[in-house]
């Protein structure tokens, strides 16, 4: 909307893109466009096939999310990690806050763990779920405890007036999004446990330098999750396991080169070959920590060159958007 004039050519409709989970419009389908001539009307099961027998042909020992891959029949024989998709009502939801004092989110959160983990609760190629990814609220407690006070009426609005009055301090309002982050890992892992009790659950998904509390926090899970976005993500390693002492694991990382047109990342390098330098030297460092247990490159394909949902147009596939 509003960029077609940027386009000599939209893909067609009838290529069978499968619906975003993402629920905001995405960006035109090329890639999907691009399989579709590589491997015809039945370019899906095709392409997977493909890319599984490439995943094998480059040691990569895990599969795509089926978060990512929009799909939930699709089997790559190859394990994988999932995220479990927790409810949010928007009215009631501040810096990824929901409403943890409401018994509809309680309700909602059940009925979501029922619906997207009681069908994987069996399958062998599942490790786990993460449940949740870079929280945005720490160390900005006081701002997100305005935002609940201004908004409407909710169960936690209502919890928090009663919290904050006999004394309205800095520290009581750090204390009690701390409580209600707490009481919100609570109602997701019990729900977790309820319904897929087979699977790990690889916890939130930590992003940057997080603090010592919120790093304390993940003792709840079975694993400790970090997005480490570095050269070399060791100084993570080493300091969530001097806190919490559980495996740790990498949610994503990545590597990119500003060309074709795209931005070049969190992480840049200066060329392609560069990129390979910095993934090895990345994981050889990860991996002589005694608690790493594995990484996960955020993303397989480069991103759109007009942006993504948000606008991000990163080069960091593996491939880009014709399959190369």
């Amino acid at each position: 909307e509003h960029r077609k004039e940027y386009y000599t050519a939209l893909p067609p409709d009838d290529i069978g893109v499968p619906k975003p989970r993402f629920p905001v419009p995405g960006p035109a389908a090329f890639h999907a466009w691009n399989l579709f001539r590589r491997f015809g009307p039945d370019w899906r099961t095709k392409a997977i096939e493909f890319t599984t027998r490439r995943m094998d042909a480059w040691g990569l020992t895990t599969g795509p999310s089926p978060y990512f891959t929009s799909d939930l029949d699709i089997e790559t024989k190859k394990p994988y990690l999932n995220f479990f998709r927790v409810p949010r009502n928007p009215s009631t939801t501040y810096l990824g806050l929901p409403d943890v004092y409401s018994e509809d989110f309680v309700r909602s959160v059940d009925e979501a763990a029922a619906a997207q983990m009681a069908p994987r609760r069996d399958d062998p190629y599942l490790l786990g779920y993460f449940v949740g990814n870079e929280p945005p609220w720490p160390e900005r407690e006081s701002e997100l405890v305005d935002l609940i006070l201004g908004g409407p009426a909710s169960a936690t609005q209502e919890t928090l007036k009663e919290f904050l009055a006999s004394e309205d301090t800095p520290e009581k309002r750090e204390s009690f999004i701390h409580q209600a982050f707490e009481k919100y890992l609570e109602i997701v892992n019990e729900a977790c446990r309820r319904h897929d009790p087979n699977h790990l659950n690889l916890g939130m998904r930590f992003g940057g330098q997080p603090p010592d509390y919120l790093l304390k926090m993940g003792r709840v899970f079975d694993v400790c999750s970090l997005n480490p976005y570095e050269y070399s993500p060791t100084e993570h390693l080493e300091r969530a396991y001097k806190l919490i002492e559980h495996p740790i694991i990498f949610g994503e990382f990545q590597f990119g080169v500003p060309g074709d047109g795209l931005g070049g990342s969190l992480v840049q390098t200066a060329s392609q070959e560069e990129r390979a330098v910095a993934y090895q030297y990345y994981l050889e460092n990860s991996a002589s920590h005694p608690a790493f247990v594995g990484a996960a490159w955020f993303i397989g394909v480069d991103e759109p060159v007009t942006g993504r949902m948000d606008g991000e147009n990163y080069n960091i596939g593996f491939v880009d958007v014709t399959d190369r």
